[in-house]
């Protein structure tokens, strides 16, 4: 819950725009967006670890 709150706070104190390079796309996009994505993504991979974990036990 802290490191979520703690993620909440950094999203919020970097809502400036910045370029983001794919391999050859460019995308400009405000940072906290990004942020938010690159939070939920590593969400996602936690919980999908996590029940990964869970059947081999």
């Amino acid at each position: 819950m802290a490191l979520l709150v703690l993620a909440i706070v950094f999203i919020l104190q970097n809502r400036q725009d910045a370029a983001i390079q794919l391999f050859m796309i460019v995308v400009t996009a405000p940072l906290w967006i990004t942020l938010v994505v690159c939070v939920g993504i590593g969400m996602l991979i936690g919980a999908l670890m996590s029940r990964r974990g869970g059947r081999r036990r």
